[in-house]
C-alpha cells in the first residue's frame, strides 16, 4: 500500500505555526516521524496559514525535502493556486517527484489541472465528484471516476501516475458511504488495464466520531480488500500501519513470513 502522510497540514496547530513563522524544526520533526512510520509520499496542505500561499507551498515543500527524499503531493482545493504553485515548486525541486492533490471530474477543473500534471510530469489525484458535489450513490462515483481516468490517459498520463479518490465521508452523517466507496473501487478497477491507483483520505470516515482510531483501522482493512492501494493517513500511527500490513499479507499482496511486519519494514528500508 502507498501511504500518503496526512500530518504536514496547516489544519494541525504545530504545522500552521511552523508555516506562519517559517520554523523548519517543527516540520522536520513531523516529516521524520512520518517517514519512520512508513510514509511513501508527504502530502502538504497549507490549511488556514497566513501569507502568500504560493510562497508558503514552495517553503514548505523545500523544508520537507531537506529531511526526506519522498515524493511530495501539493494538496489544495483551489485549482488556480495549484496552477501557480506547481511550476514554482517544480523549479525549486527539479529532482523531486510531485503529485497534484486534487482535481474534480468537472470538465473546467480537469481542463486546468490534468494538462498541468502532463506538462510538469506530476502524478494527479482525481475526486469522483463534479459541480454538483459528492455523489450520493455508486453509479455517479463510477461515472466521474471513469471520466477523470479517461481524460487523464488521453492527456498522456500513465495509469501509475493517476489516483482516483472515491471520497469517503464521515460515517456518522453518511452511513451508506463506506460501502459506496468500496463498490465504486471494485467497478472502476475494471475500466482500464492496468487500473489506476485508488486512494482515500482515511480519517474522513471517522471525523467527529468516538473511537475514531478503531474506525480508521477497520475501514482501511475493508477498503484494501475492495481494491484500495493508497491512503492519506497518519503514518506514525503504528497500529494503523500494522493493520494495513497484516491485511496485505492476508490478501496475498505481501509474501507472508512469521515476522511479516519486520519484513515489510526491511523491504521499505525504514
Amino acid at each position: 500500500m502507498i501511504i500518503f502522510s496526512e500530518r504536514v497540514n496547516g489544519m494541525y496547530r504545530d504545522i500552521r505555526k511552523a508555516v506562519n513563522n517559517h520554523e523548519k524544526a517543527a516540520v522536520h520533526k513531523i516529516v521524520k516521524e512520518q517517514v519512520a512510520g512508513g510514509a511513501d509520499v508527504i502530502d502538504i496542505n497549507l490549511g488556514p496559514t497566513r501569507g502568500d500561499p504560493v510562497e508558503n507551498f514552495v517553503w514548505l515543500a523545500r523544508t520537507v525535502c531537506e529531511v526526506s527524499d519522498k515524493p511530495v503531493a501539493l494538496d489544495s482545493a483551489k485549482p488556480d493556486l495549484l496552477i501557480e504553485a506547481v511550476p514554482k515548486v517544480r523549479d525549486a525541486l527539479p529532482d523531486t517527484k510531485l503529485l497534484i492533490n486534487s482535481s474534480t471530474a468537472d470538465p473546467a477543473c480537469m481542463g486546468k489541472l490534468i494538462p498541468l500534471a502532463a506538462e510538469h510530469g506530476t502524478g494527479i489525484i482525481g475526486l469522483t465528484m463534479d459541480k454538483k458535489g459528492v455523489p450520493g450513490d455508486v453509479d455517479k462515483r463510477v461515472e466521474c471516476g471513469a471520466m477523470f481516468l479517461m481524460t487523464a490517459l488521453e492527456s498522456g498520463l500513465l495509469p501509475g501516475d493517476i489516483y482516483i479518490d472515491p471520497i469517503i465521508l464521515p460515517i456518522n452523517v453518511a452511513p451508506k458511504q463506506p460501502w459506496h466507496v468500496m463498490e465504486a473501487i471494485r467497478q472502476l478497477a475494471v475500466v482500464n488495464d492496468p487500473p489506476p491507483h485508488f486512494i482515500i483520505g482515511l480519517s474522513n470516515v471517522s471525523q467527529n466520531c468516538l473511537r475514531s482510531n478503531l474506525l480508521n483501522r477497520t475501514y482501511l482493512v475493508m477498503a484494501l480488500a475492495a481494491g484500495l492501494d493508497a491512503a492519506i493517513m497518519d503514518a506514525a500511527d503504528k497500529d494503523l500501519v500494522e493493520a494495513a500490513i497484516s491485511a496485505e499479507a492476508l490478501l496475498e499482496k505481501q509474501l507472508y513470513s512469521d515476522d511479516y511486519i519486520k519484513a515489510w519494514r526491511m523491504q521499505k528500508d525504514i
